[in-house]
């Protein structure tokens, strides 16, 4: 049977449906991206004299002679401004951004929704102390260092960092003038400089450039230069047992390029173009004659890629104490792979790498685990030179609201080091029970576990006061630099005072430890007094 064409009044009512429904005009209307409207700033001073505790002489003294960080510094590094698309995850960069920033200790962004297409944003900010006047130091390790110092960390509320010290080192007595200012000429073109004086040298550096400062940065560039004299030592068992005298010059100028944020990943794309110079002289002290590193001029072209997830969480005492920590979880890494050409000046025709990876993991509502991964060298003549491959893990586990266990287990793999970049282990690299520069060797292993306590004592509201009780193993493998056997294994247990200093922009944790070596070398002291100022806990 041959089917019947519909009639055309049936067919006119059909069509005229169908044209609508693609009409735009028929169509439900999306609603219009929100956007932001005003933007307020409210700033904090050092020590908020509404809160009882803190309305005293002192303090109300102290927020006199600091200048709070002025209106335009804060404004500059705002990611967002007024009638842009109102996006939470700009907000949310923005309070890690000036949560990043040492003059200030504290930062939040929220949105405050207006209920007529506009979001308005409240950014709120406390500063931190940063007059920095007076004697500075840390004892432990067999080394003792000392010094004064007068740094502002916010010259006049600007953001600028300026800083003059004299410091006694167990290497060096060093006198520096630094200068930095991340929007010296203009947002986000800063200037770093810094002069040095020792009685082993002297030198100079400085540094100019636009980094990529948040995820949607398009451009960065950098152009620096550094050059330095000084004498290096050799040590075995803590001791100084050889020296030589080092010349070291570094240039570099690198441009790079990203098409910004793509969800919450970015790739960028990087060039440049590096000078390396090393050269080495005998110890003028006949008592400390040793072996002479080879000198190296490297010369070249490089090129680089970095990938990256926005990937954060925020959280409080894992590694400070009553802060705010923003910790990255998304996927980091680089790449970056160069020339040196015998052409273009160098002493030697070498490829070269440098190549870093890094992870968090959240285990459950409260456990994290981060990773960490590097490697770099040179290849010539088909042989990989100074190589070094290594790695580190740190687990942190949530016991209660006032008690945490910690973990960092770490590491690296030499391989045909240069002379003058064998790897020391000791008090400095975390084996507190031992010297700084204990052992030496091509590779080396660390672990560390720690029982970290939590208190609510805040005395005078300047230091949140914890502890930790801990043990640490590590050793080294290879021969040192002169050619001697490495200690073996090295253990130690002991206790310590941790002081969250919460209002100053310097010396963010102090710690006071008391460890105990295990492995009986009459050498060591019974018990090691290690104490120091860190960025962690």
């Amino acid at each position: 049977m041959v089917p019947t064409r519909p009639p055309l009044r049936h067919l006119l009512p059909a069509a005229l449906a169908a044209a609508l429904a693609c009409c735009p005009a028929a169509q439900a209307t999306a609603p219009a991206p929100e956007r932001i409207g005003e933007i307020t700033l409210i700033r904090h001073d050092v020590f908020d004299t509404r809160v009882e505790g803190e309305n005293k002489r002192a303090y109300r003294f102290a927020n006199r002679l600091h200048r709070r960080t002025r209106e335009p510094v804060i404004e500059r590094l705002l990611l967002f401004e007024p009638g842009q698309a109102y996006d939470p995850a700009l907000l949310e960069e923005t309070a890690r951004l000036l949560r990043a920033q040492g003059y200030l200790r504290e930062a939040e962004v929220r949105a405050v929704p207006r209920g007529d297409g506009r979001v308005d944003v409240v950014v709120e900010t406390w500063d931190a102390w940063t007059l920095n006047p007076g004697v500075q130091g840390n004892v432990g390790g067999g080394n003792s260092e000392y010094g004064f110092e007068i740094e502002e960390g916010n010259l006049l509320g600007t953001g600028t960092r300026v800083s003059l010290s004299q410091r006694s080192k167990r290497d060096r007595d060093e006198t520096r003038l630094s200068w930095r200012n991340e929007h010296q000429f203009g947002r986000w073109i800063g200037l770093e400089a810094q002069l040095r004086d020792s009685n082993d040298g002297s030198g100079w550096a400085a540094a100019v450039g636009q980094p990529f400062y948040a995820q949607g940065t398009r451009r960065a560039w950098r152009l620096s230069l550094d050059r330095q004299t000084s004498v290096e030592p050799f040590y075995a068992y803590g001791d100084k047992v050889a020296e030589y005298r080092q010349r070291n010059r570094d240039v570099e100028a690198w441009w790079g390029a990203s098409a910004g944020s793509d969800g919450n990943r970015v790739r960028r794309w990087l060039f440049g173009l590096r000078e390396q110079q090393r050269r080495f002289l005998p110890s003028t002290d006949p008592a400390l004659a040793g072996p002479v590193p080879a000198d190296r001029h490297l010369v070249g072209p490089w090129a680089g890629v970095e990938w990256q997830q926005d990937e954060w969480v925020v959280a409080r005492n894992r590694d400070q104490i009553g802060v705010t920590e923003d910790i990255r979880l998304g996927l980091r890494w680089s790449a970056r792979v160069g020339w040196s050409d015998t052409s273009l000046g160098a002493d030697r025709d070498a490829a070269w790498w440098e190549l870093e990876a890094s992870r968090g993991y959240p285990l459950g509502a409260t456990d994290l685990l981060r990773v960490d991964a590097h490697s770099s060298g040179r290849l010539e003549g088909g042989r990989a030179r100074d190589a070094v491959v290594g790695a580190r893990a740190r687990y942190y586990r949530q016991i209660d609201d006032r008690q945490l266990f910690f973990a960092v287990i770490e590491g690296e793999h030499g391989h045909n080091l240069d002379l003058d970049g064998r790897p020391t282990l000791g008090s400095d690299i975390g084996l507190r029970g031992y010297p700084d520069r204990w052992a030496t060797g091509e590779s080396w292993a660390r672990l560390s576990l720690e029982r970290r306590y939590f208190t609510d004592w805040y005395p005078g509201r300047l230091f949140r006061v914890g502890g930790a009780a801990f043990v640490d193993v590590g050793r080294t493998w290879g021969r040192d630099a002169l050619g001697g056997e490495n200690p073996g294994l090295m253990a130690d247990v002991g206790v310590g005072l941790r002081l969250g200093n919460t209002r100053s922009a310097f010396a963010r944790m102090i710690h006071v430890d008391l460890a105990v070596p295990l492995d009986g070398d009459p050498r060591l002291d019974k018990v090691a007094l290690v104490i120091e100022a860190r960025t962690e806990l």
